[in-house]
């Protein structure tokens, strides 16, 4: 090959690199925003954390869950109230609208929702939700969701 067209080569293969660099560097940018939003959340210390999903922001996003976003699963250890919710909830910095009483119904079968809260900055939806797994179980579930606002 001639000389001009390996360097047109050695041109182009470079600036792919450099494109590859800049976007990876913005969407580490993106996903370290929206963990550092997450991480104002005050969760109750005797809270047990059982999963925490982060999904990192992608130039090419290809899935039915956004990104990024971020899920996180706790056991409360205890039933909670609308009050607790609310505490919890008032720590994400943004107006949060509370649903549901927290109390679950006898005649309910099986893990249920007792409570949810859900809240927007404009950038990302913030979501709260409270099950429980069982009747006679006295603990709650609360499961966190931070997906980009639709």
């Amino acid at each position: 090959m001639k000389r001009r067209t390996w360097i047109i080569l050695a041109a182009v293969l470079v600036a792919g690199a450099v494109a590859l660099f800049l976007t990876r560097s913005a969407e580490d940018r993106v996903t370290a925003d929206v963990v550092s939003r997450t991480e104002r959340i005050v969760i109750p210390a005797d809270w047990k954390l059982e999963d925490s999903v982060v999904r990192r922001e992608m130039f090419l996003c290809m899935s039915t869950n956004p990104c990024p976003s971020i899920a996180k699963r706790w056991d409360a250890g205890k039933s909670l109230t609308v009050d607790d919710l609310k505490a919890v909830s008032s720590t994400a910095g943004v107006p949060m609208n509370i649903e549901g009483t927290c109390t679950r119904r006898p005649t309910v079968g099986g893990t249920t929702t007792v409570c949810s809260s859900s809240g927007t900055d404009g950038e990302y939806d913030y979501k709260f939700n409270v099950s429980s797994p069982d009747k006679n179980d006295q603990t709650n579930f609360v499961v966190l969701l931070v997906e980009p606002h639709r």
